[in-house]
This record gives C-alpha cells, structure tokens and sequence, in this order.
C-alpha cells in the first residue's frame, strides 16, 4: 500500500473543490472498488483508535470527580453505579468493542451508500462506473472521518468544525458525482438531495410513529 501517495490524493480531493480535480483523480489506475474499501478500512481502525483514547482520557479526568460523588447526598445504589461508571470501566469497555464493530461495519455501510447513489445516479441517466465512483467518494471521506475523529478531542469547537466538514464533503461529493456519471449540475444535487430528503421523511415518520405510541401509553 502506497500511504504516501494515499495522503496526496487525499489532500488533493480535499483542496480541490472543482471539477478538474475529480476528472484526473478519477482516471489513476488506484481508482477501484478494492483501493476504496482499503482506505475506508484504514480511516475506521484510524477513527476506533482516536475514539478509544477518548474514552480512557474521560475515565482519568472522571476519577477526579469519584471524591466529590462521595461527598453527594445520594442513594447508596446511586452512588455506586455512578462511582463504576466514572471509574472508566464501563465507558472504555463500551468503546472497545464498538471499535472494533466500527471497522467491520464501516466498509458494509460504504457499500451500500456508494450503491444507493450508484443507482440513483444511473436512474438519472448517469453513464459512471460503481468502482470508479467508491475510490472518489472513498478519497472524500476517508480523510474527512479521520479528521472529524480528530475534532472529537475538541468539545463545543470540534463539533461545529465537524458539521461545517460535513457540508463541504457534500460539496466535494456533488462534483464526485457530477464527473463520475456525466450528469447536469441540477442532475447531480438531485443525487444527493433524493438520499437526504428520504432519511429525513423517514426521521420525522418515525417521530410521528413513536411520540403516537408514547401518547396511546399515556392515555
């Protein structure tokens, strides 16, 4: 595996919000299904890794904080579950484990994303190679999740980072898709938008679905 010359695309996709840049990354030889699921693997162990750090840094920096749970006026059982859960055991365990289902998992859910917007895209009338399309939306968001693990050290400032991230990897995307499948730019946003205004309907249905359920209990 060529890290060196992952990172310079990587850096190349991320500074290069236009099309030129998706039409010549999209011709390198790298640009296939396989390379894609490399990187996506390699940013999820990279992301598992960051997020269990985090997990350990709270434990310790929650160990301060067992003298003054013991100072609280609280229910015995209260104040053990309270003093376990802050001892770090519990939290790190927890990050552990989903860690390492993230590395599995990661790869499984780009798959299915990359072929929703695979098939959405050729119902549009898009003529893009599925392989070709993964590498590029690989080189998006590979980095992207890395540095959004990274942000997670950052509290308040790292998640509005992260959402400002998030916006510009849809732009990113927006020219993944309009280069790899030829389409309009009013085609390609439509790519992206279809995807999104299904999870949201479906968001507010289950909303909708719950808080009905929740209110028949109530009566």
């Amino acid at each position: 595996m060529d890290f060196a010359g992952m990172i310079q695309t990587w850096i190349r996709v991320l500074s290069g919000p236009n099309e030129g840049t998706f039409e010549r990354e999209q011709e390198s030889p790298n640009a296939t299904l396989t390379t894609a699921l490399i990187w996506t693997v390699i940013a999820a162990a990279i992301a598992a890794v960051l997020a269990f750090i985090q997990s350990l840094i709270f434990a310790s920096s929650a160990q301060g904080m067992l003298g003054m749970i013991s100072q609280m006026d609280l229910p015995p059982e209260s104040a053990v579950m309270l003093e376990q859960m802050m001892a770090g055991g519990l939290f790190a365990g927890a990050s552990g484990v989903g860690a390492l289902m993230g590395i599995v998992i990661t790869p499984i859910v780009f798959v299915i994303v990359v072929g929703i917007v695979h098939l959405i895209a050729k119902v549009l009338k898009g003529k893009g190679d599925f392989g070709r399309y993964a590498y590029l939306s690989a080189a998006i968001g590979a980095p992207i999740s890395i540095i959004n693990a990274f942000l997670g050290f950052i509290p308040v400032v790292g998640g509005c980072v992260g959402f400002l991230l998030l916006i510009y990897s849809l732009v990113l995307n927006y020219f993944a898709i309009k280069v790899s499948y030829s389409l309009s730019s009013g085609r390609a946003i439509a790519v992206i938008l279809i995807p999104l205004v299904v999870i949201l309907a479906a968001a507010v249905c289950f909303g909708v679905v719950v808080a009905a359920v929740l209110a028949g209990l109530d009566a």
